[in-house]
């Protein structure tokens, strides 16, 4: 793409995408900023191709005894609540299209009829939204919610607390015409590093250049994912194991270092990741008391534990890889920390990045940025109390 993202020319350049256009008509997923239907909406795209199929799964989000009022269609019939969280309903698959009224259709309990309902729609006196959502960026932020936050509130109840009250903070600012208050992730905002966040902030180069396209990869299905990360790890440098590399220290331990390493090696076995760093960088004599080798990181990727945005990584599809090639140097060589390190990282500089990246799939690059959206929003935001919002943005690994 190049430094003409952020170019003076490109931020006066009034035109707008249909994707804008749709954003204006609050038919977008707020999260991803994608579209329910690309018929017609993109240039050179295809949209029946399998991979764009994840766009058209999507439900309704919203409060049980508020569904009604968003509503545009008569009768008694009810829509089914798939949702077992309580007050919070979640629709079965909505439909959707840009060529018909503009509105969401949700089929009835008895199935035999549709009923029509207008999303994101406000009023001075609301104090509740409904919201079509990507079934992806559901689970995507669901799982954020609950890296985040957790705690005893259900992920569904806290995504629709939060989307919420970000709603009716944005349009309770913004002025009557203002277009976008419905954009409460500011997806439309292009950072200078990183480019557009969505679809809805490209410029028109990006966007007849065909750089739409990763922003419509399917985040949850990424079947490339175990190739890209061999090869970052047969790219990344073969050094020796840090975890046991020989740390000295003239001082007698104290407190909690005199423990016995064996000691140690339980203790770790009920601390997650993050806090088995911190313990190992205490002092220097627990860093020798507390090594992180390469099989605590690689076990790290492989369960989740580590990088909760990479929940589907198969160790063992790795290993099989190694096995059909022709490198020689045993899975122990590899360097789990630098490929940790590097896989931390959720939004992607346009230029100057590592080169390791350059072959990330789409649809992980993809599932980073919308992890990145809820993340961001839930540290700067001001939606919920103070005490309730968690202050870490994500994992640091250990420079020891």
């Amino acid at each position: 793409m190049g430094n003409m993202l952020s170019s003076k020319e490109a931020e006066d350049d009034n035109w707008k995408s249909d994707a804008r256009y749709a954003m204006e008509s609050g038919t977008y997923c707020i999260i991803c900023g994608g579209p329910f239907d690309l018929e017609g909406d993109v240039y050179n795209l295809d949209p029946k191709e399998p991979r764009y199929q994840w766009v058209y799964d999507f439900r309704l989000l919203g409060h049980t005894h508020d569904v009604e009022r968003h509503r545009a269609t008569s009768g008694n019939n009810r829509p089914r609540n798939t949702s077992s969280v309580e007050d919070v309903f979640l629709s079965e698959r909505a439909s959707f299209s840009m060529s018909g009224a503009g509105i969401f259709e949700v089929v009835d309990e008895s199935g035999t009829d549709d009923i029509w309902y207008n999303t994101l729609w406000y009023k001075p006196a609301s104090t509740s939204s409904l919201f079509a959502l990507h079934e992806a960026c559901i689970e995507t932020s669901c799982r954020a919610l609950d890296r985040l936050r957790g705690g005893a509130t259900p992920s569904l109840a806290m995504l629709y607390q939060f989307l919420n009250a970000r709603f009716l903070a944005s349009h309770a600012h913004a002025h009557p015409k203002d277009d976008t208050a419905n954009d409460i992730f500011d997806l439309c905002r292009v950072s200078y590093s990183c480019g557009p966040r969505s679809v809805l902030a490209m410029t028109r180069l990006e966007w007849w250049g065909g750089e739409y396209d990763r922003f419509y990869a399917n985040p949850l299905d990424i079947p490339d994912l175990e190739a890209f990360v061999f090869n970052v790890l047969v790219a990344s440098s073969h050094e020796q194991d840090s975890g046991s590399k020989m740390v000295l220290t003239m001082q007698e331990p104290r407190g909690i270092e005199r423990l016995p390493t064996e000691l140690f090696d339980i203790i770790r076995t009920y601390l997650p990741p993050k806090s088995v760093i911190k313990l190992h960088r205490t002092s220097k004599t627990l860093a020798t008391k507390v090594p992180l080798h390469n099989a605590f990181w690689r076990d790290g990727l492989h369960d989740g534990s580590l990088h909760p945005h990479i929940w589907d990584l198969d160790i063992k599809r790795i290993e099989t890889f190694r096995q059909e090639s022709n490198i020689t140097f045993s899975a122990s060589d590899w360097d789990w920390r630098s490929v940790a390190k590097l896989l931390a990282m959720k939004r992607f500089p346009v230029t100057g990045r590592d080169a390791r990246l350059d072959d990330m799939p789409l649809g992980f690059w993809n599932r980073c940025r919308i992890w990145s959206v809820i993340e961001e929003a839930l540290i700067h935001g001001r939606e919920w109390p103070p005490a309730q919002r968690r202050r870490d943005s994500g994992f640091e690994v250990s420079k020891t």
